[in-house]
């Protein structure tokens, strides 16, 4: 959000993009970049600047090219909007993060890293962004990459840029790869324990089916978890995969079902509404281990209950993505994650807080400890934006 001192603006083109930068050098005024606003919160606050750039009137499909399966869109285009266009062709790109109904934009999941369930086969945008034209603290535009696949010369700035979180500069046009629209898509679900769905994902990813997406939702109240399994593909692939998957988790003692596709949708909608936080809230994202599910679970249930916090989540269980949404008072919520980010990180993993009020911000760091990489960042950072102009405080702690 912005204050009575920022000023926004809101560049129609790259090279006017450019001139804003340019002209604030001289000044170093501090500049924030925003996009749909859906990811607003991540990562320390940015309070303060002087100037707010929004990517709101860069949202123009550049060039499709259905033959070569790519695409240039300008940063600020909806995803949802984006996913129309390229329907036409019977193409998409395979990204489902919980934030494309609110508006979510490209150069933001870009910016942010953010992607849903399906990132366990397609990948997120680091995976899917080819290229990119950025406009760096002083007004300098830098294209990286191309609409070639495989173009490997180079520095690769996209990649970089990969969950910056506006703090190296100004993601304006993005190149991405994209993927047929599936013919046919099926979920099957079963009643599970972090145990059993940790085991599940561990046996439904080496069976050779290839999951879209392994999902398990935690308890609440009496419900018990859920384990759902996502396949896409051809309407014959996906019949054949959804009997094999049913037969591989009964064997394991689950009852599992196929579900239909109104089911099904509702299902998968319930798992991205799991991960959107309420007034007063926070959302926490961990990642582990694969294996290390149960302990995850097993130790953020013992904390919230002495803590008298209601949390709710879900998991990745395939890739050791954990989602928690805490409610209760702010000073208890800021126990829990202090707590629980010290055991997530003795079994190696990492805890950043992505959404909370302002009470809990003030008792903990969004992001925690500097990674072991953290000399390496703070020079990219130096080289690209040598002034700290870009989002200051948004890696709060790590430069």
């Amino acid at each position: 959000m912005s204050d009575d001192r920022t000023v926004v603006a809101l560049p129609d083109d790259v090279a006017a993009a450019s001139k804003l930068l340019r002209e604030g050098v001289a000044e170093r005024t501090t500049v924030r970049f925003s996009g749909g606003g859906t990811k607003s919160c991540w990562g320390g606050a940015v309070n303060g600047v002087g100037l707010e750039l929004s990517t709101a009137r860069l949202r123009q499909l550049i060039g499709h090219q259905p033959g070569d399966m790519t695409a240039s869109v300008e940063a600020g285009m909806p995803l949802a909007h984006l996913q129309t266009l390229l329907a036409e062709a019977g193409q998409w790109l395979a990204l489902d993060p919980p934030t494309e109904s609110s508006g979510a934009t490209v150069g933001g999941l870009l910016a942010s890293g953010d992607a849903g369930p399906r990132r366990l086969r397609y990948g997120t945008m680091r995976d899917l962004a080819i290229g990119a034209t950025i406009v760096l603290a002083d007004g300098t535009v830098v294209h990286s990459g191309s609409h070639v696949i495989k173009n490997v010369a180079g520095y690769d700035l996209t990649k970089l840029f990969h969950g910056s979180l506006g703090s190296l500069g100004l993601i304006a046009e993005v190149i991405v790869r994209l993927h047929p629209r599936p013919a046919a898509s099926s979920t099957v679900v079963a009643e599970a324990t972090a145990t059993e769905a940790t085991t599940a994902a561990e046996r439904v990813v080496s069976s050779g089916v290839e999951p879209t997406a392994v999902e398990w939702v935690g308890p609440t109240g009496t419900e018990p978890g859920t384990l759902l399994v996502r396949l896409d593909g051809s309407r014959r692939g996906v019949a054949a995969g959804s009997d094999r998957l049913v037969n591989l988790l009964a064997e394991q003692g689950l009852s599992p079902e196929g579900v239909e596709a109104d089911d099904a949708d509702e299902q998968w909608q319930r798992v991205t509404a799991g991960q959107r936080a309420e007034a007063g809230s926070s959302v926490l994202r961990a990642g582990t281990l694969p294996t290390h599910l149960p302990s995850v679970w097993e130790s953020l249930t013992s904390l919230s209950e002495r803590h008298e916090v209601h949390s709710r989540g879900m998991s990745s269980a395939a890739l050791g993505l954990h989602t928690v949404v805490l409610t209760g008072p702010p000073s208890a919520q800021a126990a829990v994650t202090t707590a629980w980010r010290e055991q997530v990180t003795r079994l190696g993993g990492t805890v950043a807080v992505r959404e909370r009020a302002a009470a809990v911000d003030a008792e903990l760091d969004a992001l925690g400890e500097p990674p072991s990489s953290i000399g390496l960042l703070r020079t990219v950072k130096s080289h690209l934006d040598p002034d700290g102009r870009c989002a200051p405080g948004r890696f709060r702690g790590w430069y």
